[in-house]
């Protein structure tokens, strides 16, 4: 596309009211979009300036810390969701604005005005002898509570091992989940 094209069809799109997040366009309607707009004050809203360098803390897709880690990461899981989905997983994902806590992987997905959340948690160190981190009590009472706070929140989780991560069973749970729930 030209840089005239280009320049024209931004312009229309902003014209309609599509929404810049993270140097992507959503539409009005859209429930990302929504979301922004019912975070971001009147005022911020005519300061385009101040929405180009707005530190969201939303716990959803415009989160500047998960469009961070986002940017930030990269790996095979990531990859083959990509490939068989065609979605995006998000790595490290904040999904709550009460505590830090984060989603190994989220697929935060939109479709017909309906919103899904499904969460990939990677619970490794399940057979180690020693217990420490994540398999001490502390850590187990921990995890326990994240989920509960995520469930809380709307979003489903899939809990597997690291050897579980990129097998057909794990497609296979995830699709099951997108076609039950959208």
């Amino acid at each position: 596309m030209k840089p005239k094209e280009s320049a024209a069809l931004i312009k229309s799109v902003v014209e309609r009211g599509w929404v810049l997040i993270s140097d992507t366009y959503y539409p009005p309607n859209s429930p990302e979009a929504e979301l922004f707009l019912s975070q971001t004050s009147s005022k911020a809203r005519k300061d385009k300036q101040s929405l180009k360098t707005a530190k969201i803390r939303s716990g959803w897709i415009d989160d500047h810390r998960n469009l961070k880690n986002k940017d930030k990461y990269q790996d095979p899981f990531m990859m083959l969701i990509k490939l068989e989905f065609g979605i995006d997983a998000w790595p490290e994902f904040y999904f709550s604005t009460e505590r830090q806590y984060r989603l190994d992987y989220a697929l935060p997905l939109s479709k017909d005005g309906k919103v899904l959340k499904i969460g990939i948690e990677q619970n490794g160190g399940i057979w180690a002898k020693v217990k420490s981190g994540h398999s001490s009590g502390a850590g187990i009472q921990r995890d326990m509570d994240k989920v509960a706070l995520a469930a809380s929140n709307g979003w489903v989780i899939i809990s597997r091992t690291p050897e579980q991560m990129r097998t057909k069973e794990t497609l296979l749970l995830i699709k099951a989940t997108i076609e039950d729930r959208i």
